[in-house]
């Protein structure tokens, strides 16, 4: 007897900046594509979405350096599931407010100089 395939992963990450080293995300990942579909980040003790070049830069990591994740995402503590997470597929609030990492701060700050 085989064990059903799931065809998503759901777990919690630690930051991806190390000027924000209390912050952490929850990603989905899609096995079979072995892709970062959805993330969000908890700060100010709420879950905000990622943008979508915070997800680029967390495939980019997992890509590099825990490519594993996507063949035993388990040894991750990552949980397997049929379906995406409600959090993954509510609606983004409108107007879409896009939410700033540090760099994207920066490069706005030099800009007003």
């Amino acid at each position: 007897m085989s064990v059903p395939f799931r065809r998503y992963a759901v777990g919690r990450w630690e930051s991806l900046w190390a000027s924000h080293p209390y912050m952490s995300h929850r990603i989905l990942i899609d096995l079979p594509a072995r892709k970062v579909i959805a993330g969000e980040h908890r700060y100010f003790k709420e879950w905000h979405y990622m943008s979508l070049p915070d997800l680029e830069y967390m495939q980019q990591i997992l890509n590099e350096t825990f490519d594993d994740i996507f063949d035993e995402p388990q040894d991750y503590d990552f949980k397997l599931i049929d379906e995406p997470p409600y959090w993954a597929v509510c609606p983004w609030p409108w107007p879409r407010v896009p939410a700033l990492t540090d760099d994207e701060e920066d490069a706005q700050d030099a800009g007003d100089e």
